[in-house]
């Protein structure tokens, strides 16, 4: 059961627009799993929220359950990922490792396997050499889709096999498919 208000360690997966002022956020937190809540107030040009509900941020935040959703009242950074945000290949990576979380991942699923292994994920991606950047993601997918269940531990994919395993579990391609050919390439 859920608490009326929590204060939740979490990562940004997602950023959607909900109205003129407010942005839907998507996150993954370790005790309550994927959890979508409104920022409210955060497209306004002087929101002290805005800064910190950016994608692949680690955050501490304090949300309030709503009817249907979480509503964020406090927010801080816990980790930024500079490094990530300066090089659009690891932005590309990091992207393609949040979307496969976002799209695996039930909501409300208590899961800290998967947030540790996305937080690892990140760092990685944030300490690497670009030549290593294929081999984290591969070893990332690999491990998410053995977590959640999608795929037995004996079975280990790579390249093609595992882009198109992943394709079937997810119903389609990717959207991090079409921006990594377009970085990498």
């Amino acid at each position: 059961m859920i608490p009326r208000a929590y204060k939740t360690e979490a990562i940004v997966l997602k950023r959607d627009n909900f109205s003129e002022t407010d942005r839907l956020v998507t996150i993954l937190t370790p005790h309550h799993g994927k959890i979508r809540c409104i920022a409210k107030g955060i497209k306004r040009i002087h929101s002290r929220k805005a800064p910190h509900l950016e994608l692949f941020n680690v955050i501490s935040a304090f949300i309030v359950n709503g009817k249907t959703l979480g509503i964020i009242t406090e927010v801080s950074t816990v980790e930024t990922f500079r490094n990530i945000r300066s090089d659009l290949t690891k932005i590309a990576y990091a992207y393609k490792a949040v979307e496969e979380v976002d799209r695996l991942c039930a909501e409300g699923a208590e899961n800290a396997v998967i947030y540790n292994l996305l937080r690892d994920i990140l760092w990685k991606i944030e300490q690497s050499y670009p030549d290593k950047l294929l081999s984290l993601s591969e070893n990332f997918t690999l491990q998410l889709l053995w977590d959640l269940g999608f795929l037995p531990r004996a079975i280990t994919l790579s390249g093609n096999a595992l882009e198109r395993f992943l394709e079937r579990v997810l119903e389609r391609t990717p959207k991090s498919a079409g921006f990594l050919t377009k970085v990498v390439s």
